[in-house]
């Protein structure tokens, strides 16, 4: 497998029949409301799998740096609680991850990682992507997936990923946005988004013509990513809660990729969401399992 980056667009190109990836979000790895145990479990069935991790935005929660408004150390993880705090959720998040380089294939900022780059002048992502040896994306772009048979191109499928904006859509789960991208992304056929830790896939049927006049149907695949933020904790209280936030599912998609023999023809693309139910548990006992440590008034 070989990949080239140019601009918003990044080709990568096989020899196989078939490829798999895994595309998740907002893992949010430093805070106490990450469900590391559920996103390790993913990450194991990603490499029993052989598929290629993609993690687009919000890997970092890292909304504890001196100039974050937001800045809560009560939703931090103990160990995080120090002076060094950006260096050492790097560092700890590559040694907790590094047993998975190998399939960790590109990560992409999000909304936390770009405030942190704007109030503080460091990259997160980028600092990662390096120690992982994997690509960095942009908040969003395109995975250009030519499959070849020797020096040929026998098919292909373009991603378009985006991290998100705005909220959550309590309502309609942020589906009304599919039929937004639907047109002015008309080259691709998987939209993957993030950001509301909402869950869904709708395939959008599209009838056709070639440049021949060949008159066909295809579909394209939107997708949305939960991530692994269990911030509702057990309901009883904490920002997600007291701004009226519900519970949210967690996960992300396995995505398949195949070629039709050695022919030109569309690629076959299978689409197996991998979606958890949280559970009604508290963020400091059951998941981050750390000492909460009393803070200076």
């Amino acid at each position: 497998m070989t990949s080239k980056q140019q601009g918003a667009v990044t080709t990568v190109s096989i020899e196989e029949s078939e490829v798999r990836f895994f595309l998740t979000s907002d893992v949010h790895f430093d805070s106490i409301y990450c469900d590391r145990k559920t996103f390790f479990q993913d990450m194991e069935e990603a490499k029993k799998q052989n598929a290629k991790v993609c993690i687009f935005g919000d890997l970092f929660d890292a909304m504890n740096g001196r100039f974050d408004p937001r800045r809560d150390m009560s939703q931090l993880r103990p160990e995080y609680r120090r002076a060094d705090y950006y260096d050492f959720i790097v560092n700890d998040t590559f040694e907790k991850l590094k047993k998975y380089k190998d399939n960790i294939f590109i990560i992409t900022p999000g909304n936390h990682e770009k405030s942190v780059l704007k109030n503080a002048n460091t990259y997160l992502t980028d600092r990662l992507s390096k120690l992982l040896g994997c690509l960095h994306g942009g908040y969003g772009g395109w995975l250009r997936i030519n499959i070849n048979v020797g020096s040929i191109t026998r098919g292909s499928c373009n991603i378009k990923y985006f991290h998100g904006a705005g909220g959550e859509a309590p309502v309609t789960r942020g589906v009304i946005q599919t039929n937004r991208q639907a047109v002015y992304l008309p080259d691709a056929d998987i939209v993957v988004n993030g950001h509301s830790h909402n869950a869904f896939w709708v395939p959008i049927q599209r009838e056709r013509l070639t440049q021949k006049g060949v008159h066909y149907y295809d579909t394209q695949h939107h997708i949305r990513t939960p991530g692994y933020m269990a911030s509702y904790g057990d309901g009883t209280s904490g920002y997600e809660v007291e701004r009226g936030g519900v519970p949210k599912p967690l996960g992300g998609c396995f995505v398949t990729i195949k070629r039709v023999g050695n022919s030109d023809k569309q690629c076959p693309i299978e689409i197996n969401p991998r979606i958890h139910s949280s559970s009604p548990i508290s963020g400091v006992n059951d998941l981050c399992q750390g000492m909460v440590y009393h803070q200076n008034n």
